[in-house]
């Protein structure tokens, strides 16, 4: 097998997706903001709405096009390679001066603009651009990357004849397609419905992600963001978005879900609980060297292999409290729970590669709870 030199392979690739974004556009893009880092260095940053329009239809199983709520709706921050996406539940109410309801029906009063600034009103930071998709269009991404692989505790069964939809998928490892991507993510069959539905969806769009940042599928950025830039809804220049291509080599992703508490039809923002949560979530990042809050961490382990006591002696040796293992009934997915120590929640997710799942107030008997299944060992 022939040797070569894996950085430079790398920086030439990422060279040439660089140039062929500079010719897409007609020049080489400057980024609006910049932000510098600690060692001085300036990286561009943005921050924007990420919204998906959902399905109307005119009569049964007869869909006529994307309707005028969007019940997937994300805040999206960019600081070079450094990637934030954090899910606003469809439900959570937003008071603004022309508007009184759920975040979801924004969109077909105030369109996207209008959308932007509830986005605001509920996470409290600043939105740049917006950026409005339909599912098909998901589909389409996720199909140019090759699909995604899901693992499923359990088995998905659901019809909807009205609109047309049949989800059947098998319990373990399912490899899915755009189509079936797309199903996967509007299922709401199981516990915790809506929420459940976002944490599938943040799934599929970092998996994809993680796909796109890898450096197989570089050459086909340029032509696949050329492709569906001009069905999208959004203010936010294709020459804005090639900005970042250079930063994809040390992508990494973060994704967590608003923090909410349920107030009758509604979701609801308690400012307290969102400030220390912002600071959490997007204050400092996971390789800095920074306090950890002293917390009380269970680690589950239902692999029925016996990894708990390797993953907790790994945790201790990175510096992370140790946590308790327990031994339970085999599990099928494996996760990092957190409610309001949502810091030590990401350490712990990142140390070991698991998807992070914020609830809050959930956890009477500890503040991180370490899910250990057997997808690790599939």
């Amino acid at each position: 097998m022939r040797s070569f030199n894996l950085p430079i392979a790398l920086r030439f690739l990422l060279g040439a997706v660089f140039a062929l974004a500079a010719v897409a556009v007609g020049r080489w893009p400057t980024p609006e903001r910049t932000l510098a880092t600690p060692g001085g260095a300036e990286v561009p940053v943005l921050s924007l709405v990420v919204a998906a329009r959902d399905i109307e239809y005119c009569g049964p199983a007869t869909p006529c096009g994307p309707g005028h709520r969007t019940d997937t709706i994300f805040f999206v921050r960019a600081v070079g390679s450094e990637v934030w996406a954090l899910a606003v539940p469809r439900d959570t109410r937003v008071e603004l001066p022309d508007y009184q309801g759920k975040i979801n029906a924004v969109y077909g009063f105030l369109g996207p603009e209008g959308l932007a600034r509830a986005v605001e009103w509920a996470v409290g930071l600043r939105v740049d651009h917006h950026l409005i998709f339909t599912m098909d269009l998901v589909a389409e991404v996720v199909d140019a990357l090759g699909g995604v692989d899901v693992y499923l505790p359990a088995p998905m069964d659901y019809d909807d004849n009205a609109a047309n939809l049949h989800i059947h998928f098998p319990k373990g490892r399912v490899h899915l397609n755009g189509e079936d991507a797309v199903k996967y993510m509007r299922f709401r069959g199981w516990v915790g419905s809506d929420l459940s539905r976002l944490d599938r969806i943040k799934e599929v769009l970092l998996k994809a992600a993680r796909k796109a940042a890898s450096p197989e599928y570089w050459p086909r950025l340029p032509g696949l963001l050329g492709t569906i830039w001009d069905r999208l809804e959004t203010d936010l220049p294709l020459e804005q978005a090639l900005v970042f291509l250079p930063y994809l080599k040390g992508l990494r992703l973060h994704a967590a879900t608003l923090p909410v508490v349920e107030e009758g039809p509604y979701l609801v923002v308690r400012p307290e609980e969102r400030a220390r949560f912002l600071r959490a979530f997007f204050g400092v990042g996971a390789g800095e060297a920074v306090p950890l809050p002293r917390v009380r961490a269970l680690l589950y382990d239902g692999t029925g292999a016996g990894l708990g006591e390797a993953f907790a002696e790994g945790f201790a040796r990175l510096g992370l409290p140790r946590p308790e293992v327990r031994v339970v009934r085999p599990k099928a997915t494996s996760e990092v729970r957190v409610d309001e120590a949502v810091l030590a929640g990401r350490f712990y997710a990142e140390a070991a590669g698991l998807p992070l799942v914020t609830r809050f107030r959930l956890f009477a008997d500890a503040d991180v709870i370490i899910v250990l299944g057997r997808d690790l060992l599939e």
